[in-house]
C-alpha cells in the first residue's frame, strides 16, 4: 500500500492520454486568483493551504505523499516541466510540516517528448524513497519505477515493471515490506479481448534494480474491467489489494479483495467487501494495514441514491479473513459527490481524505478529512481545502500521518494555475508556551520579555502576552514597563497554525522606588515651656506612608503623624521628620526650632499663672463634691414613705391592753 493512492479514474491509456489532455485544456482557462482563507470555528483545523508547484514544474497534478518516521514529508506529483517534454514525474519534501517545500525534481529519465503520470509514492523505515508510474516513453503505457537512497537529492536509473509490452499497463500503486521487498499492483490490458483488464502484481528482490515475473491477482475468467488496484503490506509481510470490479453483472461495480501470505507468490481467493444488495456503483478504493492484522478499506459507493455518492469504509481485524459491517464516512446528507478516497493509518486510528461537493455553488468541489478509532465511527468531517473560490474545483487527495497524529494532505488544485497541486497540515498537538521566569524589578524600569522557548511538535503561528496591568502585545519577544509597583501575572499565550493553543504564567514583582513627600514641617520659634504640635499627615506617597520618625533635636522623638512637643531648655534645635514607605523607601525633612527665654517677671507671671490653673483646678474639683452631696441629701427629702401594703402580715394582738396610768 502506498501512504496515498495515484488517480485512477481512467479504465485504458487510450483513455487516459486524451482525457489529460482535455483536462490540461479546460482547466488552464479557470485560473483564478488565491483566496482568502476560510475560518474555522473549533480547533484543530487544517492550516492555511500551501501550494507545491514550482519551477521546474509549471503544472502539477495526481499527487502521492508519504511520510517518514521523523515527520519529513515526500511528495510525486504528475507535471508539465516545459515545452520540450509531455508531463513528467516530480518529486519534493519538505522537512517543516508541509510549510514549505524543496524544489521539485525530475524523477523519469527518458529524453522527453513522452507522457509520464499516475504516481505512487513509498518510503520505508531506512528512509529509501520509491516511485512507481505510468509511462508512454516506448509507446503504449508501461509501469516504471525508480528508488532514491540519499532523501530524493537523486533517482535510480528507471526500471520498467511489467514483463510484457502488449496493450498498456497503468493505475500502478506500490508497497515496501520491512526487508525491502517491493510490491508494485497495476491495471493491465494483456489480456484484452480475452479476460482482461485484469489485476496484475510483480515484486523486486534487489530493491528495485529488477522485477520478478508478473502474476495476475483476480481469479475471474470472464473479459471484465477490473481497475484502479489499491496496495498494502502489513509488518508480518502479508499482502493486501484491494480494487473495482464489476464480474458479478447485476450488482454492478464491486470493491473486490485477495491477499497472499507468500510474498506474491499466490493469491487468496477474491471476494467483494461492499454489503450492499447489488446494483450500485462501489469504485475507486484505497487500503491501509494498521500493524500486522487490522486492514481498513475505503470507497466511493453509490448505494444510496438519495445521498450519494458516498464514502464508505469497512475493517479486518482478522488480517483479511472478514471484514465489519460497511460504514459511512461522510457526515453529509445530501444528493451530492464524494469520492477518491485515501487513506492512512497510526497508533490505531484511521484516517481518509476525499473530494466533495457539499458546498457546490459556493465552493465547488472541496478535500475534507476524518478520523475513526475503529473503521466504523467516524469523526464529524473537516474541510481541508480553505478557498472560497464558486468554480475551483479540487480532487485526487492524498493523506499521510506521523507519529504524533498531525495529518497532512495534498490534492489537485485549480485556484492559482488552473493545475497545481497543495497541501495543508492538521496539528494534532498544541504547543507548549515558554514565557520565561519571573523576576524582581524597579517600577518604571523597562522589563525584557522572551518566548522563543516555546516549542510545537511543528510550528508556533503566534505568541500573545497578557502583562497583567491591562496592556498586552504580541510575538515571541518584547518589553514592557509597569509604572506602578506590585505583584503582576504575566500570561503568554502561542497558537500553532491548526488553532491549538498553549499558556503559561510568570509572576513579576516591581518594587516601588519612589521615596515619600514630606509635608508639615518648617522652621519654628517659641518660648520656653510653650507646647508645640508638628504634623506631617499632609506627606504623600504613590502606594501610601508607612511610618513616621520625629527627631526633636533635644533627644526626644516620636513616631505619630502628629505630635505635641515642649522645649524647657532655651536654645537652637535641629530637628527632623523622616517618612517612610513599606518598601523602605524615605524622605527626611530638618527643619530647625528656636526656643526663646522667657524674662523673670514674665517667669514669676507665668508662675502665678501655673498656680492659678491649679487653685481653679482644684475649687472646681470641691464644687463638684459639693454640687453631688446637695443633690443626693435632696433626693433623701422628696422621697415620700412608704405606706404598708394591705397584705403584708400584722402581729396578733398580745392580751388585753395595759390600763392607763392613776391620776395625780
Amino acid at each position: 500500500m502506498s501512504p496515498s493512492p495515484p488517480a485512477r479514474a481512467q479504465k485504458s491509456c487510450a483513455t487516459l492520454a486524451v482525457g489529460l489532455v482535455a483536462a490540461l485544456a479546460v482547466v488552464g482557462l479557470l485560473a483564478v486568483p488565491t483566496p482568502a482563507s476560510a475560518a474555522v470555528a473549533t480547533p484543530p483545523w487544517f492550516g492555511p493551504n500551501v501550494p507545491v508547484t514550482a519551477l521546474p514544474a509549471y503544472s502539477s497534478y495526481q499527487p502521492s505523499m508519504a511520510i517518514d518516521g521523523s515527520g519529513v514529508l515526500y511528495l510525486a506529483f504528475a507535471g508539465w516541466g516545459g515545452s520540450t517534454t509531455q508531463a513528467d514525474i516530480f518529486f519534493t519534501k519538505s522537512f517543516d510540516g508541509a510549510r514549505t517545500w524543496s524544489v521539485p525534481i525530475r524523477v523519469n529519465n527518458d529524453a522527453g517528448g513522452a507522457l509520464q503520470q499516475e504516481p505512487s509514492i513509498f518510503v520505508d523505515h531506512n528512509r529509501a524513497i520509491y516511485i512507481a508510474w505510468t509511462d508512454y516513453r516506448i509507446g503504449a503505457a508501461d509501469v516504471y519505477f525508480s528508488k532514491s537512497t540519499d532523501l530524493g537529492l537523486s533517482f535510480s536509473a528507471n526500471v520498467r515493471v511489467n514483463d510484457v509490452t502488449a496493450n498498456a499497463q497503468s493505475q500502478p500503486d506500490l508497497a515496501v515490506d520491512s526487508t525491502g521487498l517491493v510490491h508494485v499492483v497495476w491495471t493491465d490490458l494483456r489480456n484484452v479481448p480475452g479476460t482482461g483488464p485484469d489485476i496484475y502484481y510483480a515484486n523486486s528482490t534487489d530493491g528495485g534494480l529488477s522485477f520478478n515475473p508478473n502474476l495476475r491477482v483476480n481469479n475471474d475468467g470472464g473479459a471484465i474491467e477490473q481497475g484502479e488496484p489499491a496496495i498494502a503490506v502489513g509488518t508480518d509481510r502479508s499482502v493486501y489489494v484491494v480494487w473495482t470490479d464489476p464480474r458479478n453483472g447485476a450488482r454492478g461495480f464491486d470493491i473486490y479483495f485477495s491477499k497472499s501470505t507468500d510474498l506474491g507468490g499466490t493469491w487468496a481467493p477474491n471476494f467483494y467487501l461492499n454489503d450492499d444488495t447489488g446494483g450500485r456503483a462501489q469504485t475507486a478504493p484505497d487500503i491501509v494495514v494498521d500493524g500486522a492484522s487490522t486492514v481498513y478499506v475505503a470507497w466511493s459507493d453509490s448505494r444510496d441514491t438519495n445521498t450519494g455518492p458516498d464514502i464508505f469504509a469497512t475493517r479486518s481485524s482478522n488480517a483479511g479473513s472478514s471484514f465489519s459491517a460497511n460504514a459511512k464516512v461522510n457526515n453529509e446528507a445530501g444528493s451530492v459527490y464524494q469520492g477518491s478516497p485515501s487513506l492512512t493509518a497510526n497508533a490505531g486510528v484511521v484516517y481518509a481524505a476525499w473530494s466533495d461537493e457539499r458546498t457546490r455553488g459556493s465552493t465547488s468541489r472541496d478535500i475534507y478529512e476524518a478520523s475513526s478509532p475503529d473503521g466504523a465511527n467516524w469523526n464529524s468531517n473537516v474541510r481541508v481545502s480553505d478557498d472560497n473560490l464558486p468554480s475551483n474545483f479540487q480532487d485526487n487527495p492524498t493523506i499521510a500521518v506521523d507519529g504524533f497524529g498531525d495529518v497532512y494532505a495534498a490534492w489537485f488544485d485549480q485556484r492559482w494555475s488552473g493545475q497545481d497541486v497543495y497541501t495543508a497540515t492538521l496539528d494534532a498537538v498544541a504547543p507548549v508556551a515558554n514565557p520565561g521566569t519571573g523576576t524582581t524589578v524597579d517600577q518604571g524600569a523597562t522589563v525584557p520579555f522572551d518566548g522563543s522557548a516555546s516549542t510545537d511538535n511543528l510550528a508556533i503561528a503566534s505568541y500573545a502576552w497578557n502583562f497583567g496591568d491591562g496592556t498586552s502585545a504580541t510575538g515571541p519577544v518584547g518589553s514592557h514597563a509597569y509604572p506602578v509597583p506590585g505583584t503582576y501575572t504575566v500570561t503568554l499565550t502561542v497558537t500553532d497554525r491548526s488553532g491549538n493553543m498553549g499558556s503559561a504564567s510568570l509572576t513579576m514583582t516591581v518594587r516601588d522606588t519612589i521615596a515619600p513627600t514630606v509635608r508639615g514641617f518648617g522652621d519654628r520659634t517659641v518660648d520656653e515651656g510653650q507646647a508645640l504640635f508638628f504634623d506631617a499627615t499632609a506627606s504623600t506617597d504613590n502606594v501610601g506612608v508607612a511610618s513616621y520618625a520625629w527627631d526633636f533635636g533635644d533627644g526626644s522623638t516620636s513616631t505619630q503623624a502628629g505630635v505635641t512637643h515642649v522645649y524647657v531648655v532655651p536654645g537652637t534645635y535641629s530637628g527632623s521628620v523622616t517618612v517612610r514607605d513599606a518598601a523602605g523607601n524615605s524622605q527626611t525633612a530638618t527643619f530647625t526650632v528656636t526656643v526663646r527665654t522667657v524674662s523673670p517677671k514674665a517667669g514669676e507671671l507665668l508662675g502665678q499663672i501655673a498656680t492659678l490653673n491649679w487653685i481653679v483646678a482644684i475649687l472646681a474639683v470641691g464644687f463638684a463634691i459639693l454640687a453631688l452631696l446637695a443633690f443626693l441629701q435632696w433626693r433623701r427629702r422628696e422621697k415620700p414613705q412608704t405606706p404598708p401594703m394591705p397584705w403584708m402580715h400584722q402581729p396578733p394582738p398580745q392580751g388585753p391592753p395595759p390600763p392607763p396610768p392613776p391620776p395625780f
